[in-house]
């Protein structure tokens, strides 16, 4: 009974598991829901709400992803929600970058990263809120056509179509940027 006493004390409770999960992940699941919002305080809100729903949910998950990726989701599908109840929205600047670019200190490169930055957000401003949706969650969330379809409610067709607008138009307005690395 004392061993087994000792095994129940170092297993982790689930609100240091969580508040870990917080701590690792955080960031990470701010800028994903504000590169779907492109509002700093939509964002913020969709994590928080994924947050509470998570904690209420706690119970219910199942295993079948590992808890970040669950975790993620949710504020994916909070952020897509907000989008949704808000509709239409004006053109939004953000500079938020997600984490510091690998380099060192180097001031060209850190100017060259910033204006690339720079650009890549101006040129993501401009797609349609569908393209950059799609473009965010197929590309940089990586979920699969169909996931985006189900939580989008689209057909897949439509967001095949969205997604190749969408690259169409990043690879005209950056086509620079590539031009000037040769």
């Amino acid at each position: 009974m004392r061993m087994l006493t000792g095994l129940m004390r170092t297993s982790p409770r689930p609100e240091d598991e969580f508040r870990d999960l917080i701590a690792r992940r955080g960031a990470r699941m701010q800028a994903a829901c504000l590169r779907i919002t492109r509002d700093p305080a939509l964002a913020e809100d969709a994590v928080q709400d994924a947050l509470l729903k998570a904690w209420r949910a706690r119970d219910q998950f199942r295993g079948e992803a590992e808890r970040d990726t669950w975790l993620h989701r949710i504020a994916i599908n909070a952020a897509l929600e907000l989008v949704r109840r808000r509709g239409p929205m004006a053109d939004v600047d953000i500079d938020a970058p997600e984490h510091d670019a690998p380099g060192g200190d180097d001031p060209a490169q850190t100017h060259l990263r910033a204006a690339f930055g720079a650009d890549t957000g101006a040129a993501m401003a401009r797609l349609t809120e569908m393209e950059r949706v799609c473009f965010v969650l197929k590309h940089i969330e990586q979920w699969k056509l169909d996931e985006i379809a189900t939580h989008l409610d689209r057909s897949i067709n439509s967001i095949k179509q969205a997604l190749f607008r969408g690259v169409g138009k990043l690879r005209g307005e950056l086509a620079h940027w590539q031009e000037d690395s040769r």
